[in-house]
């Protein structure tokens, strides 16, 4: 894991203050703890939230005001952004609360070279670790972290709008953005890229990436069409991908069809279910007693996952979560994010409350 501190003294200082404001800190009854937002609160979220509406140029993030009202940061508390990404979410946790701390995990090594003045800002405050969100208990332990009590967990799957607006990532099929047929969210590691999948795998492998993480039906004749040009020439970049789904697939069926194979090869190179699924464990096993977990999803797959999920760890004997009488799940765009933000159509929220129920996620499958 490549340490992402601003320094190590950075580090000791954030654990210092840290076991500063726990100690001899009195403990309430879960039953006392109210997550509501309070009147103050509320204020300085819609605030913030009006602030960010005019100011965001890079990523916006996505259900801002909804996730810092759900969240609702508390002096001394800590929190966990697990996709810190251009680290809007992180900003408005910090700047919500002067006195609440923030980790954050990303496994996209270049975010942190582009936020380095928000890191820089908060950094007393903020520790970014370059992780995968499916280890962040390991991470934490191997930052000596581990003893802290974590009073909330924010999961926003997929990829930023930085990523997709990078053409060397591979990640947009757009003309105007065309790249190499990467799709690694982290480009320093040795996994499996697009270009390896492409020119590579079976036809049959091919239909199921496209069909399982893709949920496209028209599978067969962009596979065989795959192999077919490959046989003349490596497939390289993502526009000659785009023309092969082109070829294979009329309009204009062929635009979601496209859509549908970048997203699923992207998926796949990421492990992405996967990382979904244990990530959520994770939160389960970190998180404190009334405190709550926040999932925004893009897709129905990725929904469904974290649906299942929370239905399943509400529903079991001893349940692990709740969900909250207040902010009812699943969580849609407002009219006004809509218009600020037109790619959070697609988003959801889902959102529930960890129970003081023993974590359970080692003995049951997720779906």
């Amino acid at each position: 894991m490549i340490k992402l501190f601003n320094n190590n003294n950075n580090l000791i200082r954030f654990q210092q203050i840290l076991k500063r404001n726990y100690s001899n800190k009195k403990v309430k009854n879960v039953e006392d703890i109210n997550i509501d937002s309070s009147n103050d609160n509320n204020t300085l979220v819609q605030q913030y939230v009006n602030k960010e509406y005019e100011s965001y140029k890079i990523h916006k993030p996505v259900f801002i005001k909804e996730v810092l009202e759900i969240l609702n940061p508390q002096p001394n508390k800590v929190y966990i952004d697990a996709t810190f990404g251009m680290g809007g979410h992180s900003r408005g946790i910090l700047e919500t609360c002067k006195d609440c701390y923030v980790i954050a995990f990303d496994r996209d090594p270049k975010v942190f070279e582009m936020t380095k003045p928000l890191r820089s800002e908060f950094k007393d405050r903020l520790i970014t670790i370059n992780s995968t969100f499916s280890s962040m208990r390991s991470a934490l332990k191997e930052k000596n972290l581990d003893h802290l009590k974590i009073s909330g967990i924010l999961y926003d799957f997929g990829v930023s709008s930085y990523q997709i607006d990078t053409a060397d990532r591979g990640f947009s099929f757009k003309k105007e953005l065309e790249g190499p047929l990467d799709m690694r969210m982290n480009q320093n590691s040795s996994q499996i890229t697009a270009y390896d999948i492409i020119n590579t795998f079976s036809e049959k492998d091919l239909r199921d990436i496209f069909f399982y993480y893709g949920e496209e039906k028209h599978t067969k004749n962009i596979a065989n069409e795959i192999l077919r040009k490959r046989k003349i020439e490596p497939i390289k970049n993502t526009s000659d991908l785009v023309k092969i789904v082109e070829s294979s697939i009329p309009y204009p069926m062929a635009l979601k069809t496209i859509s549908r194979v970048f997203r699923s090869l992207r998926m796949f190179v990421n492990d992405e279910l996967n990382e979904i699924k244990i990530g959520l464990t994770q939160g389960e096993q970190l998180l404190e007693p009334n405190s709550p977990l926040l999932a925004i999803s893009f897709h129905s797959i990725e929904d469904r996952i974290v649906k299942q999920y929370l239905n399943k760890y509400t529903t079991i004997e001893e349940p692990t979560f709740k969900f909250s009488p207040t902010y009812k799940s699943p969580i849609f765009p407002s009219k006004e994010e809509l218009e600020w933000n037109p790619r959070s159509k697609s988003a959801i929220l889902r959102t529930a409350i960890r129970t003081s129920n023993k974590p359970i996620s080692s003995n049951y499958n997720i779906i």
